[in-house]
């Protein structure tokens, strides 16, 4: 790994920000360099050559240009690195001199619009003694939209993140994949849901990519957390997609091996591939953000480092002794694979979620971890009941009485929300503080939704649309 790739991994694992400085006015960019006060690392270059270099090499977070001359004059270097394939995923500003004593500041919607044939109004001209707090308010805005907010409302402690889960289905151009882009279209308004959980092909059934949605869902202002399920890929496929996410800025991972396929594919059932499981496609993954290294004609490379934020999915609810001893061997597993936080299956007994807390607890790890809530349905329960759904289990007494729930209130939906109440209760014990309850339409705008909770260790929710 030559000395540059290095730097540039310390950097990203590490999570610091890079500024690239490119310098057409060097007098005012050295005067505003040193009024500036940021604690991202800075990089300078000369010209529109040295810069583009600098970009593919150190993949800066955000690109400073400051000049003199007209906009006009840095339309062209401006277009090249929003078309570059590595530099268009930076963010950009454009620093002009408008006379001896101010600038100018345009960002990359006034630019873009500039481009456009749209332009907006200019931008105000600033004193340059006044600049140091307005462009370091600019730089932390910039940096925070990039920062990937379900990592970091998991890692926050006593933080609390809702994650709204989609199945895409069947077809290309139905009426559900309509539904997940407007679901998620009111959750990146809302500001509330801190992912969109993008499923692959649950029960082992055909239905469109995933990552399809997810690119959408993206654009819409909202962080996609992409599952990925080992079961229909080599081990080739799975690192193109693995390379595919990272391109399109796409960091969160549900990583699993998959259910078994169904017979629901076309003339019958698929065949199942599972060249890869969880733990080891975590191992890869791993490996890509560490900098993976090929040997390519007889001379290693070492790749561009990614940036994933991998997760794994984990089902306390056993009963057998075996079961539940090979559940949490294969957890211990995926989390000396690289595993950084932990999403329950749907499970309505709330000792087993006590049981992975205090399992955690003895195990000294602090892996976040999130809690499936799922508003049961009679028609869902009786189908979880008969084992229609892999993993999901509804005893014959659950069965009962969320069936009499709904047959005592004309209101089905609100029926519903006694068992959920009950579920969220069952995790209120002493080592759960701070715990709260309120209706999750106060959160998410689809009514179907009931309820969410905020607790100590479970501090976290995925909440799973009811399908109707």
């Amino acid at each position: 790994m030559d000395d540059i790739t290095n730097k540039t991994l310390t950097r990203i694992k590490n999570n610091n920000p890079q500024i690239l400085v490119v310098k057409f006015d060097t007098v005012l960019a050295d005067s505003i360099l040193r009024l500036a006060d940021s604690s991202a690392q800075i990089v300078e270059a000369r010209d529109e050559m040295d810069a583009l270099d600098s970009i593919r090499t150190n993949r800066p977070d955000i690109v400073i240009i400051i000049g003199n001359e007209n906009i006009n004059s840095y339309a062209g270097f401006y277009h090249e690195i929003r078309s570059g394939w590595i530099s268009r995923h930076c963010s950009v500003l454009l620093i002009l001199r408008s006379n001896e004593s101010s600038i100018q500041l345009f960002d990359d919607e006034y630019l873009d619009k500039e481009l456009a044939a749209r332009p907006k109004e200019p931008p105000p001209h600033i004193p340059i003694d006044q600049i140091n707090n307005k462009l370091q308010n600019i730089i932390e805005e910039k940096l925070e939209a990039r920062q990937n907010r379900l990592k970091k409302s998991l890692e926050t402690k006593n933080g609390f993140c809702v994650i709204w889960e989609q199945i895409p289905g069947l077809g290309s151009f139905e009426k559900r994949q309509e539904t997940i882009l407007n679901n998620a279209r009111k959750a990146g308004q809302g500001g509330r849901v801190c992912a969109i959980s993008v499923t692959d092909n649950p029960g082992g059934n055909p239905g469109i990519a995933n990552e399809v949605l997810s690119s959408e869902i993206r654009k819409l202002g909202v962080d996609p957390l992409v599952h990925i399920a080992f079961r229909d890929r080599s081990r080739n496929q799975c690192e193109s997609l693995l390379y595919q996410l990272a391109a399109m800025d796409i960091s969160n991972l549900l990583v699993l091996t998959g259910d078994y396929p169904s017979n629901r594919a076309y003339a019958g059932t698929s065949r199942p591939v599972f060249d890869l499981d969880s733990v080891t496609g975590l191992r890869l993954i791993r490996e890509m953000n560490r900098g993976m290294e090929h040997e390519i004609m007889a001379k290693k490379t070492t790749l561009a480092p990614t940036s994933f934020f991998p997760g794994v999915a984990f089902s306390p609810f056993k009963q057998e002794k075996a079961e539940v001893t090979g559940q949490y061997a294969k957890l211990r597993k995926k989390i000396e694979a690289g595993a950084q936080f932990i999403i329950t299956q749907i499970g309505y007994d709330a000792r087993k979620l006590h049981e992975l807390q205090a399992w955690l607890k003895a195990e000294g790890l602090t892996m976040p971890t999130v809690a499936s809530i799922y508003v049961l349905s009679p028609a869902t329960a009786q189908t979880m009941n008969k084992n229609g759904i892999p993993g999901c289990v509804v005893t014959d007494k659950l069965l009962k009485e969320i069936t009499d729930d709904f047959a005592d209130n004309c209101d089905g939906a609100a029926a519903s929300d006694p068992k959920s109440s009950e579920i969220i209760r069952g995790c209120k014990r002493p080592w759960l503080c701070r715990c709260q309850h309120q209706r999750t339409r106060d959160i998410l705008p689809d009514n179907r939704i009931h309820h969410y909770t905020r607790t100590g260790p479970f501090s976290h929710l995925a909440v799973i649309s009811r399908r109707v």
